[in-house]
This record gives C-alpha cells, sequence and structure tokens, in this order.
C-alpha cells in the first residue's frame, strides 16, 4: 500500500462527522481547509460552540469590537439556516452583549432546543467584569420558555447572567450538572432547584450574590460535586447534611462551615483570598479540615496557611488526614512557614507535595505567629521534623520556581530529611524579576539545589 495515500478521502461522510465530533468546535471548523470532502463535514457538527472571543478582540477599540461582534453574530445566523442535523449533543452560547441582538439570542437558543440538545450553556457575563470585586451586574439576558418546555432533554446546563424562574425547574428532572454564575439568587431558589432536580450530581456558583448563606440538608440528593466560587454571602456561613461529597471547592471569605459525614470525599480545594484582613478565625478552618478528613487531594491558599495556626491548635491537628497530595498554593513568604508546618504534620500519609508559586498571593501585613521564631533559622535541621516528610513523602514538585532564599530554605528541608523521597521537579518560572531576572537567571538557581545534601539516594532532580 502506498504510504502518501489518504485513508479519509475513502471513508463515508457520515464516519468523517462522527470522526469530527470528537473535536472541539473551533478544531472542527478548521477541518475544512483538508479537502473538499471536509468542507462542510464541520457544519454537520453536533457539538456546537458560539463563542465571541473566537471574534471579538478586547484590547481592540469599541468600535472595532463592535464590528466583530456583528460578524460573529452572522457566523451564527449562517451556521444554524444550514444546520441539517435533528439532534445535537451540546450548544454552547458566549455574547457579552445580548441586548444588542434579542432575537437573535433567541433563534439560537431555540435552534438548541428543537434539536433536543443534552447540554445547554449560555454565558453572557462580560469578561470585563472583575471577579475579585463585590459588584453585581444586571443580567443580560432571560432564559426563554421554550427551554422549560423542551428541558426535559437537558443533562447539563449552564446560565451565567442569565434570568431564569427557579419554580420552573420542574421540567428539568433529567439533569445531572448545573452551572450558576453572575446572577440575583436566594438559598430559597437554590432548594427549589434541588428539589426539582433529583438526578444532580454536581452544583456550581460562580459569582452569584443576595446569597443569606449556603444550606444543604435534602435527604436522597445525588449531588456529589459542589463549587462555591466567589460568591457573597450574607453571612458566611455553610452547612451541608444529607449529600457525600467527592469533590468540594470553596473561594470566598473565611466563615463557618458544617460538613456532615463526609467519608467520600476524594478532593478538597480551598481559597479564601477574599479574606481582606488577617483575623485569627483558625477554629473555623481547624473544624473545616476535620470535616475534611477522607479527601485524598487538597489545595489550600495562602490566605489559609497564614491563618490555620491561630486556632487552638496551632501545630497540626489531633486526628489526622488522609491527604496522599497536597498542593499548596503560595509564595512562600515567611508569614506562610508555621501554616505549611502545620499541613505537613497533619498529613502523616502524604505521598505527593506541590508547591505552587505561580499566582497572586494575599500576605497580610498585620500578621501574628503563633509563637516568635526566626524566620532565617525556621526549617534548620534542629527543629522537629514532621513524619510524613521522613518517612511517606515521595515526590515534590515547584511550579514557579525562581530560587529564592524561601524557597532553597524548604527544599533544603525537605531534601535533607526525606529518605522516601523519589522525585523533585522544579518548574521554572518564566516571569521577569524586579532587578531584570529571567528564566536563565532562575535556571542557575535550580543549579544550587542538585548540590544540596540528599537524605534518600533514589532521588530523581528534574529542572523543566
Amino acid at each position: 500500500m502506498d504510504r502518501n495515500t489518504d485513508m479519509f478521502s475513502n471513508l463515508p461522510s457520515s464516519l468523517l462527522v462522527i470522526i469530527a465530533s470528537f473535536l472541539s468546535f473551533k478544531e472542527a471548523a478548521r477541518t475544512c481547509i483538508l479537502s473538499k470532502q471536509w468542507l462542510d463535514i464541520w457544519r454537520e457538527a453536533a457539538n456546537i460552540d458560539f463563542d465571541e472571543n473566537y471574534f471579538v478582540k478586547l484590547h481592540e477599540s469599541e468600535e472595532n469590537q463592535k464590528v466583530q461582534r456583528e460578524v460573529f453574530i452572522n457566523f451564527a445566523r449562517q451556521f444554524i439556516e444550514n444546520h441539517s442535523q435533528q439532534v445535537i449533543e451540546t450548544l454552547g452560547l458566549r455574547c457579552s452583549k445580548p441586548g444588542s441582538f434579542p432575537v437573535d439570542m433567541q433563534n439560537i437558543v431555540m435552534f438548541a432546543t428543537s434539536r433536543n440538545v443534552r447540554g445547554l450553556s449560555l454565558d453572557f457575563s462580560d469578561p470585563a467584569w472583575r471577579e475579585d470585586e463585590i459588584m453585581n451586574h444586571e443580567a443580560g439576558f432571560e432564559l426563554p420558555s421554550h427551554v422549560y418546555e423542551h428541558g426535559q432533554a437537558l443533562e447539563s446546563l449552564k446560565l451565567f447572567s442569565c434570568r431564569f424562574d427557579a419554580s420552573k425547574f420542574t421540567n428539568f428532572s433529567a439533569i445531572k450538572s448545573l452551572s450558576l454564575g453572575w446572577i440575583n439568587i436566594n438559598i430559597g431558589s437554590i432548594v427549589v432547584i434541588l428539589e426539582s432536580c433529583p438526578l444532580l450530581e454536581s452544583l456550581r456558583l460562580k459569582k452569584c450574590w443576595n446569597l443569606e448563606h449556603f444550606e444543604v440538608s435534602r435527604p436522597g440528593l445525588r449531588l456529589q460535586n459542589l463549587v462555591l466560587d466567589k460568591c457573597d454571602f450574607r453571612d458566611e456561613w455553610l452547612f451541608i447534611e444529607g449529600p457525600k461529597f467527592q469533590f468540594f471547592k470553596y473561594s470566598g471569605k473565611v466563615g463557618q462551615f458544617h460538613l456532615e459525614n463526609q467519608r467520600e470525599m476524594v478532593e478538597a480545594e480551598l481559597d479564601f483570598g477574599m479574606q481582606s484582613e488577617f483575623e485569627e478565625v483558625g477554629v473555623f478552618l481547624y473544624d473545616l479540615l476535620q470535616e475534611l478528613f477522607a479527601a485524598r487531594i487538597l489545595t489550600v491558599c495562602s490566605v489559609f496557611l497564614q491563618i490555620i495556626p491561630s486556632g487552638d491548635e496551632p501545630l497540626g491537628l489531633q486526628a489526622p488526614l488522609n491527604v496522599r497530595n497536597l498542593i499548596l498554593k503560595t509564595a512562600l513568604h515567611s508569614n506562610e512557614y508555621w501554616g505549611i508546618k502545620f499541613m505537613l504534620r497533619s498529613c502523616p500519609r502524604l505521598e505527593m507535595l506541590t508547591i505552587d508559586i505561580g499566582g497572586p498571593a494575599r500576605i497580610f501585613p498585620d500578621y501574628e505567629p503563633p509563637y516568635p521564631f526566626d524566620p532565617e533559622k525556621f526549617w534548620s535541621r534542629n527543629f522537629q521534623v514532621e513524619l510524613s516528610v521522613t518517612t511517606t513523602l515521595r515526590v515534590v514538585n515547584v511550579k514557579g520556581f525562581k530560587g529564592t532564599r524561601n524557597e532553597l530554605y524548604v527544599l533544603r528541608y525537605l531534601l535533607h530529611f526525606g529518605r522516601a523521597m523519589e522525585e523533585l521537579n522544579l518548574y521554572v518560572s518564566n516571569e521577569g524579576g524586579d532587578n531584570g531576572e529571567n528564566r536563565e537567571f532562575y535556571m542557575g538557581r535550580a543549579q544550587k539545589v542538585l548540590g544540596f545534601y540528599k537524605a534518600s539516594r533514589n532521588v530523581c532532580m528534574s529542572v523543566l
């Protein structure tokens, strides 16, 4: 057989459509340049994504963006006019100015429901809105009535900056995944939604406001995944009784948490970056950690590391966690030292430690440590070493490595006492430093780590 033979040219169009369905909508559209046979294959896609970000350039002028958005809408119009398939799997629509095209928005959504779409994503939020600001924005669109009427086929629904009537969710009985964002919603509506969607497994709330608190206490729920992302609660109080989560993510201010009987938890992520002031509320975080005891994967932030030692037990949990993979989103600032020690001591079964220095971290100027200490000597070999470091820790990843003094302190400590370590992976930062440092400079710092004493003869070190 000739190696240059194009095997795809012998395939029927119906099979090419199936092949294209495994690609993203954008990638499927690119197949039109392959050959004449592929020219219109992507137009029969079962997974459709109308995203203005493919057309509108945010760094350009308002006038240019207006023209680009018109091109985007014209593209969507032509696509749905020429689409011949009777059923589609998913449809995504993202448009930050839906009020400028009300008829087109209605037509696109109607196109989706008329094709018995199973996954519908409607995002009318503006990319200029800042997630870290407590600022409410009026919803840009209202969910059309025909979505409720034809909602029996829906299994996944995302509504961002889109008003809806929770009392009409009774037709959404097949929904397994629901994401709500950038909207005004109260806890009563959440309760109604949970009652109307008995098969719901995943619930995500992002930048929602007017929530008094968050409470789920309905027995028999199938809810397994819960994400509360930067929502504005009047009272920072969360009460969960009934659902047994496998994944839990909270991003917001420190508050009171009650998660009952979470023995099936696999992964938890805690981000308290919205906490504006240092407060001695470590007892709240201490209690929360105890309720997340079963999680095998745990991600915590810089604020968490600064606050957790301010509770009644500043050195660690009395009852150990089941964590095997610990991810620290940190600046490796001395304010975080006691919190890092707290977590290492509380995770005696730890196998993998990831130190992620890449993102922004809030460092409190009014931070008060649980005990006086000298940051220069904190990681010295005379300090009490955690059981996890000496016996179970096998892999250490450092993301955003720059070789700062604090980074070198921590790595020297881990290598010196990590008798079970097998891997140390340094992912070097691409960011420029304040004094002209660059990736090449950081690579040079990494060579210092390679020369540190190693308690384990089996450790393999990589600089990436």
